[in-house]
């Protein structure tokens, strides 16, 4: 038997990868084709929700032990479950956090148990789109212009463009010729 999976995102609409896995492939090794075929880095405890059919959290497979665990929690680790442990039918749905400090996920569906065909490990069989931004800790936010590129505070101090590109000065304008209208 061979799991057909989609992996897609609300963020970014066009983005939908195929995956073909078999049913022994453990959950990091799925964790590692995702990371690959999107171009992630690893940022910390990536997880993977089984949700039920509304998107509801039933179990977490953590990629790290995490750092505290309810008493009515089972721990499951990538490396130590199968796809077979926990996908059972058609439709059932699964999130994955590749962005752990936002909680920025992707969404994947099992679409099809594929009977009779058979695949060794997991691979991506489709690709379209690109996946959505992973946030990069290692480089610097960008700080905001505060003037427009070639020019300088002073070109525009008290003055408004108008749609036909005319420059008037805060003084050449009039407020009588505005209408306003109270709520």
């Amino acid at each position: 038997m061979t799991y057909r999976i989609l992996v897609f995102s609300e963020e970014e609409e066009n983005f939908v990868i195929e995956i073909m896995a078999s049913p022994s492939t453990t959950f990091h090794e799925l964790h590692t084709l995702i990371m690959e075929a999107c171009e992630y880095t690893e940022t910390g405890n990536h997880q993977f929700l089984i949700c039920n059919e509304t998107w509801k959290v039933k179990e977490k497979i953590h990629l790290h032990s995490p750092q505290s665990v309810g008493m009515d929690e089972d721990l499951y680790m990538m490396d130590e479950v199968r796809l077979e442990d926990f996908l059972e039918e058609d439709g059932q749905h699964i999130a994955y956090i590749y962005e752990p400090s936002s909680r920025k996920t992707l969404l994947l569906e099992l679409v099809e148990n594929m009977f009779g065909k058979k695949t060794d490990g997991a691979h991506v069989s489709r690709r379209k789109g690109t996946p959505p931004v992973q946030f990069d800790y290692s480089e610097e936010m960008p700080v905001p212009q505060t003037t427009t590129p070639n020019t300088t505070e002073t070109d525009y101090d008290d003055t408004v463009e108008t749609d036909d590109g005319d420059l008037f000065s805060a003084d050449e304008l009039d407020a009588e010729g505005f209408e306003v209208n109270e709520m």
